[in-house]
């Protein structure tokens, strides 16, 4: 299948709009490529060279419609697979591929990689964390590190993981069109262009598919200079070149994420940012401060993940020391940014900042626009790897302000956090029915609601309890405690919800045991406050507003929950007085709920939160 495709005007109709028909177009060729498939078992291999069939006659079509007949040599043209589809693909292709010419090489060129990652089996898609920057978020990024005074002309910039080109060719065209730049001759221009700006790309096909849409990109240049750009893209693994002694002004992109068994030497080398499970963009950024000079930039698209949490602590604890964050953009929806992608998204802009003062926006991003809010400019700690406290709203901006004042943690209350032990699948020859032998109660997630404890979840009611081996005592909480819930999402009306074990439950059971769902506060040492107080505001709307400053993922670790600014110990007494009146196991009322919402926002400096 070979395209043939002669540029077309757009029609006269200003209401019409090539990207809605790209978008039409690509919907009815995912169908029908899904049908085809559907038609036997393809391995993924198989899919692999499906997806880099269709982009590439894409991205040929794409060439040809916008150069000369002379010129279309310049390009490495990729081996086409001729696979047997049906002609109505053929088709869909072809109008796609005509709906792209309306568009600028920036956003063409995001709609046919983002295709490309789109067709790719799951798997493949998930090993290589190959999820393309849409362009109104790489134009933002690049505008955060404009803001910081980087000069076009004289700045060596890198792209570490430069996909399907998403921030090479923004980058190509700011640099291309610096006046100092735009002064030289066009055989100097292309010289310039590709002594300054370097990309690497892990997968080949998407390494082609970025030197293709940097020379359409340049193509006027290279016509007036008479021969091809020499495309700074290389095909290698970023991380394997991490000892090389390379240096930029500028490391920028949108790194692949998800979680990584390193090689041992791997391992070796990034082990100053690591801390239990490697994820793929905390390791690129560890990479990123290695290759940027002295007074150089970073600045990448990431999960929000490592913001806070443990995993990330050695990571957060090396960018304060070497490179502490400038700016961080976060987007507020964590769906429709990316592709098949549920993430909670940041923009961050790492480099020399002597007063760790970050300045905070929202992005709120709709199909190709984004709208800024400004939250302010916070002060981050010293380098101890604990989460960082930022808005993840407008709203929350005053909030961390009045924070900073606040020094009672967990363990002043007498608590201390840590993760529910037993993970199920592990231990199902131990999981029981009854109680029998000595089983003791094993608590779900499901049995925790908002202060209230319930063993009656029928979820579960096969396995509600676990028998204990020899020398598994430890996983047995026997002691006053209170449940987190573990996982939950910034979607839901609460991140944190808390409940208090009875202790007649406990006296009766002869203890319990918390699944891996669940996060346990149990109590350490004397002058713990009343466990109902802990959980009733750890409920409160104040308190989960505060939690959402520290959290960056859908996971409440021990290590957030250890680290979350709370209202000094009288304002728990206060509370455990107010619960006294409330028999064990009964709801709290509505009335007493808000009035220790009320009490809870106060000590928080906020007005009210009821």
């Amino acid at each position: 299948m070979t395209l043939a495709l002669k540029p077309t005007a757009p029609p006269g109709d200003p209401g019409w709009s090539h990207f809605s028909r790209w978008n039409q177009h690509r919907s009815e060729l995912l169908a029908d490529v899904e049908e085809w498939s559907a038609r036997r078992e393809r391995s993924p291999g198989e899919q692999e060279r499906l997806a880099r069939d269709l982009c590439a006659q894409l991205v040929i079509a794409l060439w040809s419609s916008r150069t000369e007949t002379a010129h279309r040599a310049w390009i490495p043209i990729w081996k086409v697979f001729e696979i047997s589809l049906v002609k109505r693909i053929e088709k869909r292709v072809l109008d796609a591929a005509r709906a792209l010419q309306g568009l600028s090489v920036v956003e063409a060129a995001y709609l046919v990689s983002s295709l490309y990652t789109t067709l790719l089996p799951p798997e493949v898609r998930s090993s290589r964390g190959a999820f393309y920057t849409p362009p109104a978020l790489a134009e933002r990024l690049i505008d955060l590190v404009a803001g910081e005074g980087i000069d076009w002309f004289s700045a060596h910039v890198l792209d570490p993981a430069c996909g399907g080109g998403a921030f090479l060719t923004p980058l190509a065209h700011r640099i291309l069109n610096d006046h100092r730049v735009q002064s030289l001759e066009p055989e100097e221009r292309l010289l310039h262009l590709e002594q300054r700006l370097r990309g690497i790309e892990l997968d080949e096909f998407a390494a082609w598919m970025s030197r293709v849409f940097l020379q359409l990109l340049v193509y006027p240049t290279s016509q007036e200079a008479g021969r091809p750009l020499r495309t700074p893209v290389d095909t290698a693994d970023a991380l394997g070149l991490a000892d090389s002694s390379l240096e930029y002004d500028l490391v920028i992109g949108n790194p692949p994420y998800g979680r990584v068994t390193l090689p041992p030497a791997q391992r070796k080398t990034f082990a100053r940012s690591l801390y239990g499970h490697a994820n793929l963009y905390g390791v690129f950024l560890d990479l990123a401060l290695r290759w940027s000079n002295n007074a150089g930039l970073v600045a990448f698209v990431t999960p929000t993940s490592f913001l806070g949490g443990q995993y990330f602590s050695r990571l957060r604890a090396l960018l304060i020391e070497e490179s502490p964050p400038l700016a961080i953009d976060i987007v507020e929806a964590r769906s429709g940014v990316f592709e098949t992608v549920l993430q909670e998204t940041c923009l961050a802009l790492f480099g020399p900042n002597p007063d760790r003062t970050t300045a905070v926006h929202h992005l709120r991003v709709s199909d190709r626009a984004i709208k800024v809010t400004r939250a302010g400019s916070f002060r981050l700690g010293e380098a101890s790897g604990a989460p960082w406290l930022l808005p993840r709203s407008p709203r929350q901006a005053l909030l961390v302000g009045n924070l900073t004042s606040l020094p009672t943690r967990l363990h002043d209350l007498g608590y201390k956090a840590s993760t529910g032990p037993l993970v199920w699948n592990r231990h199902k020859d131990q999981l029981r029915r009854s109680a029998r032998s000595g089983a003791y109660p094993l608590i779900w997630a499901e049995g925790v609601r908002r202060n209230r404890f319930s063993f009656d979840y029928r979820a579960r009611a096969d396995v509600r309890y676990v028998a204990l081996k020899s020398g598994q005592e430890f996983l047995v909480e026997k002691g006053p405690v209170v449940l987190v819930q573990r996982t939950t999402a910034k979607e839901q009306d609460r991140r944190l919800v808390a409940c208090a074990v009875p202790d007649s439950f406990l006296s009766e059971r002869g203890g319990l045991v918390v699944e891996n769902h669940g996060n346990g506060l149990r109590v350490v040492g004397k002058g713990q406050v009343h466990p109902q107080a802990r959980a009733a505001v750890l409920n409160t709307r104040a308190v989960d507003q505060v939690f959402r400053c520290i959290s960056g993922s859908v996971a409440v670790s021990a290590s957030e929950l250890h680290s979350l600014p709370l209202p000094a110990r009288e304002l728990f007494d206060e509370v455990a007085a107010l619960l006294d009146a409330v028999p064990e196991g009964e709801l709290l009322s509505k009335d007493l709920e808000r009035e220790i919402e009320i009490l809870v926002a106060h000590a928080y400096g906020m007005e009210t939160t009821a």
